[in-house]
């Protein structure tokens, strides 16, 4: 007797996980997908908000997300896919993609996706995902670039306007520029970023873009950067030195001190100045177009995408996620993605974003960004691209410093590049 009652305890146990599995107030099994980005601080936070309403939309999917430093993050990726233990999805910086698609670490989309890149997203951000001829994700942020000047000393200096051309701007410079009576720049008229690669090389990109030049040849076999177009940029830039307008000393980060004038600048540096000068950014910063070259308006930008590993065993869930953040919520007008990037201060590459955050028309500083797209001309995707930027970096910084002609220091540079890019292509 106490036998069959235990036998009919052990069904009745049974019967109930099973049916529990079943029901609909059951534990539902989840499609895990991990999403690493290298949004930190304030940024991860709206992110994992769309990420946990896409869960409730979807009680079967479970989103974990990896933070990893930007100077850390495409170290990681490598280490990660040679460890076995990748994520699903990356957000990755275009340049990395080459490498990356080379080493078959990134799944092409699905044709639905890789056809709504080319209908509903800018030329230049097209471009920026596009490796081989092929899109490879979904873009995200765009940065491009843009003069940006202090008002305040615009004002005292009685200047006013920013320039429209390159010797207004070196004239102005000099005019802005203050020492003390040991002849230290304490106020630089112009102040070059520099630090990293794409700092220093961006700018004379724009300079190289706004006279005419190629960066790469088309085929990427050759270095056209010290071009005649390559060379007057260099020039302009080294102009502001020989004028000392601006010094080795000189730093964009001083800005918000009040003792830069101008400079080149992404709109990623807006959420600084925010914090520098709260209600008073838009009496304080001024932003213009980079004073135009031979050929007119041009700037340069870089590009950000969502793309899937091709080792993930939930590449369709991965891109369903990707597709459903990046298209038009039901009102037909702004994405999720669209909305957290705008509500960062970052411009989103998706023409139904740009044209219904209203935001970006009417803020001052991004207002002149979003309007330069039209001139925006994306960098080159191209293996080995941050080894290619560093050497010209390097080069570019020696002319600066007076060490080189800003021809030789172009044409060594040219020399270095196309021995990585005869190694690729």
């Amino acid at each position: 007797m106490k036998r069959s009652r235990l036998v009919f305890f052990v069904a009745l146990v049974a019967f109930s996980l099973l049916f529990g599995l079943t029901a609909g107030s059951a534990v539902i099994a989840k499609t895990k997908i991990t999403v690493s980005v290298h949004y930190g601080g304030g940024q991860i936070e709206p992110l994992q908000k769309l990420f946990q309403e896409y869960m409730n939309l979807h009680p079967d999917v479970e989103i974990v997300t990896q933070t990893v430093a930007f100077d850390d993050y495409l170290k990681k990726i490598q280490t990660a896919r040679l460890s076995g233990e990748s994520p699903d999805v990356y957000h990755i910086y275009s340049l990395w993609g080459p490498s990356l698609a080379n080493a078959k670490i990134l799944e092409l989309p699905p044709a639905a996706v890789a056809n709504d890149v080319k209908a509903n997203y800018i030329k230049s951000a097209v471009d920026g995902v596009t490796i081989n001829g092929k899109i490879y994700g979904i873009p995200t942020e765009i940065n491009n670039y843009a003069l940006v000047y202090n008002k305040k000393l615009f004002k005292e200096a009685g200047i006013a306007a920013p320039p429209k051309t390159w010797d207004e701007l070196v004239q102005i410079a000099q005019k802005l520029a203050k020492r003390d009576a040991q002849g230290k720049l304490t106020t630089s008229g112009f102040a070059f970023m520099r630090g990293w690669d794409s700092a220093v090389v961006h700018p004379f990109m724009a300079l190289l873009f706004a006279n005419g030049g190629q960066f790469l040849s088309k085929d990427y076999a050759k270095a056209l950067f010290n071009s005649p177009a390559g060379v007057a940029a260099l020039e302009q830039e080294v102009e502001l030195f020989k004028v000392k307008a601006t010094d080795a000393s000189s730093e964009v980060w001083n800005f918000p001190n009040n003792t830069v004038g101008m400079m080149i600048m992404a709109p990623w540096y807006e959420g600084t100045l925010k914090s520098a000068y709260k209600d008073k950014l838009d009496e304080m910063v001024g932003v213009a177009p980079i004073p135009a070259g031979k050929k007119g308006l041009a700037t340069s930008q870089y590009t950000w995408l969502w793309a899937v590993d091709s080792n993930s065993k939930v590449k369709k869930e991965a891109w369903e996620l990707l597709r459903w953040l990046n298209k038009p919520r039901a009102n037909g007008k702004t994405s999720p993605q669209g909305d957290f990037l705008v509500g960062q201060g970052i411009i989103p590459g998706r023409k139904a974003d740009l044209e219904n955050h209203n935001e970006l028309k009417t803020d001052p500083f991004m207002k002149v960004f979003v309007d330069q797209l039209k001139n925006s001309i994306s960098e080159p995707n191209v293996l080995q691209g941050a080894e290619i930027k560093t050497k010209l970096m390097d080069e570019i910084m020696s002319a600066w410093a007076g060490k080189k002609t800003p021809k030789q220091a172009l044409d060594d540079a040219a020399k270095k590049v196309n021995e990585i890019l005869e190694e690729n292509y």
